[in-house]
């Protein structure tokens, strides 16, 4: 049994996320890690204008918008950790990520918020988490500092250091939050937001003192953004999701805006209305062919998207590098325990979004077919380092070619080119079976797969000489969702399902790939694939059945979102459901955590259980269904699931 002091400090048991709290000023290095090893681009890429950015603008993708803002909404309201909280953690992930315009929107919503402007400087500060008081609160940033860059840092000590302070619910929150956050530095990063005037003259006028400024963030008044997504606007959106969600609806887990927010925040004017007669995922706006099933492009439209003839060739030796490394289990003083209650879908409501971002990049064929998509998934987890999304993209791709041939079967005289496409993935630049145009796309997947990104305009241009405006969209979007999955799943360490790990073991194991720590035990395995999931609550609604979503997908009972009160903590995690000022109390004994000297009511105290390394805020540390005090009498390990 493990007698561990590595995470044996002094528990700081009051209420944890007051209004109130004072932070001392400070700022963080972090150390840059595998990012290192990525080559910073050519000057000249970095001094490259961006093409119009309205017309290539994913806030044009109308469906995959809206869930990108039903997802930002959602995760920075109140509920476990508050909002104020998490608006710190946001701007202090996107000082780590380098996104300038949601540096200034998360500072800007802090001020709107009444937070004092130098309480937001000093989260720009070298000693900023150092100086944090509440250790719980710390325990919270310094888990953001293992995500803000890609590729993470998260081991199984970082699950242990959370798990010393937070119950599972608030740990799938933290993960949820971060991983929402990385996609928007993402898309910040990719084709710069043009950021709103609002926004833009606060942060000049405030933020200078830090060394903060606009970069490639300021627009023409072509570009220019209506409203800043901050204040009574991000209250107003919140309040029409929840207004049109039934937490106690198992079928309403798509809410829709009644207000057309996409165009009061971008000021596009784009069509609330958006038909596809033929039904091939193309919106007609982009169909040329809108009766014609499978034909949608305008023969002339790559033609005229060519980029300036003066515009030179990307430089691909500039950007041609090592993406692919093969995982390194690190050594830990904790093993991985009980993972699946970390996964993101257990935060129902501050899920929302988040799946229909994923559905809409990777279930449907739309202006990019379903091969094309799995593919740049793919390469952009090969960079990113999340060796659970490599599993799913390159099983992805297999099963979408296999789609394409009689009966779903891929010939065995086939098989063996089919096995080499997806290998030659892992080095693309190299590789004899991608286009020009294919290449074009893997290199900014590539290039977007480390956070902060290596994208720069040139990317973009190169794109212009193999696609459309519609095709960008699309090839930016599933970049955009991608790094929501990666964060997600490399905090929680996820298990890879049977089958596709399977699948990984076999295909990609003869490349120099190998599964890392998301191979686990057998218990700890997800039942599905994410093709095989749709699938699965597709025909659970064909045949008239309401699909649970969350718990099917981990195989783990998730509760309904009830909350009597009001107060943002599901009642499930709630030890006073009736009382919108108090929600923790873990064993539910009736005294708050602050004031429990047994926090989980196990029968060992807190400051016991942090002396012996096992975790005061759960009684079976290491949810291998027998609890700490039986397995410290059995003489057994209570964090290592494996010893029983």
């Amino acid at each position: 049994m493990k007698l561990s002091l590595l995470l044996a400090t002094t528990l700081f048991l009051s209420q944890p996320f007051a209004a109130d709290m004072v932070l001392a000023q400070g700022t963080r290095e972090v150390e840059s890690g595998p990012i290192a090893a990525v080559p910073m681009p050519p000057a000249a890429d970095i001094d490259t204008p961006y093409y119009d950015r309205h017309k290539i603008d994913i806030s044009n993708l109308r469906d995959f918008y809206n869930a990108l803002l039903i997802a930002d909404a959602t995760i920075h309201a109140d509920a476990m950790f508050d909002s104020e909280t998490k608006w710190k953690m946001t701007l202090y992930q996107m000082i780590l990520a380098e996104s300038n315009h949601h540096q200034a929107r998360s500072a800007y919503q802090l001020s709107l918020m009444g937070v004092p402007i130098d309480e937001i400087l000093a989260i720009w500060s070298p000693d900023y988490v150092e100086s944090i008081d509440d250790e719980r609160i710390r325990a919270a940033f310094e888990y953001i500092e293992t995500v803000a860059n890609l590729p993470t840092r998260v081991t199984a000590d970082t699950h242990a250091a959370l798990r010393m302070h937070f119950i599972d619910r608030q740990i799938a929150e933290l993960f949820d939050f971060a991983a929402i956050n990385a996609s928007k530095a993402t898309y910040d990063q990719i084709l710069p937001i043009p950021t709103d005037q609002e926004t833009l003259d606060w942060a000049i006028a405030n933020l200078s003192a830090v060394g903060w400024s606009p970069g490639l963030n300021t627009s023409s008044p072509e570009e220019q953004r209506a409203n800043p997504y901050v204040g009574e606007t991000l209250e107003a959106t919140y309040n029409e999701i929840i207004s049109d969600w039934e937490p106690g609806d198992l079928a309403a887990i798509a809410p829709e805006f009644e207000t057309d927010w996409i165009n009061v925040i971008t000021g596009y004017d784009i069509s609330r209305v958006t038909f596809d007669g033929d039904q091939d995922g193309i919106e007609e706006p982009f169909d040329f062919y809108p009766e014609e099933y499978l034909r949608w492009e305008n023969p002339s439209w790559n033609d005229e998207n060519l980029p300036d003839p003066a515009t030179p060739p990307f430089d691909v030796t500039a950007y041609d590098y090592e993406y692919f490394q093969p995982a390194v289990v690190p050594e830990t003083e904790y093993p991985y325990s009980d993972r699946a209650r970390f996964d993101t879908v257990w935060t129902r409501q501050s899920s929302l979004g988040t799946l229909d971002l994923d559905g809409y990049t990777l279930i449907l064929d739309r202006a990019l077919s379903l091969e094309m998509k799995w593919s740049l998934f793919f390469v952009y987890q090969l960079a990113s380092g999340c060796v659970h999304c490599q599993v799913h993209g390159a099983y992805g791709v297999f099963q979408e070619i296999e789609n394409d041939y009689l009966n779903d079967e891929i010939p065995p005289e086939d098989l063996p080119g089919v096995i080499e496409q997806i290998q030659a993935l892992l080095d693309f630049e190299r590789a004899e079976q991608f286009t020009d145009a294919e290449k074009a796309a893997f290199r900014l997947a590539r290039d977007a797969g480390s956070l902060p990104t290596r994208t720069t305009a040139a990317h973009i241009e190169e794109l212009r000489r193999h696609y459309s405006d519609r095709e960008i969209q699309e090839i930016i979007a599933t970049l955009v969702v991608t790094p929501w999955l990666s964060v997600s799943m490399q905090s929680q360490g996820t298990v890879t399902d049977r089958l596709s790990m399977a699948w990984a073991l076999r295909n990609l194991t003869p490349a120099g790939w190998n599964p890392g720590v998301h191979i686990g035990l057998p218990q700890e395995q997800r039942p599905y694939h994410m093709s095989e999931f749709y699938a699965f609550l597709d025909a659970e609604l064909n045949s008239g059945d309401i699909a649970d979503a969350a718990t099917e997908w981990i195989d783990v009972d998730v509760p309904l979102a009830v909350d009597s009160d009001s107060d943002g903590v599901d009642d499930t995690f709630d030890g006073f459901p009736n009382d919108p000022t108090r929600w923790e109390d873990t064993d539910r004994d009736g005294i708050e955590d602050s004031l429990d000297d047994d926090i989980d009511g196990d029968g060992i105290t807190n400051l016991e259980e942090v002396s012996m390394g096992i975790f005061p805020y759960k009684a079976d540390s290491d949810g291998d269904g027998v609890d700490d005090p039986t397995e410290i009498e059995a003489g057994t390990d209570p964090v290592d699931p494996r010893n029983l």
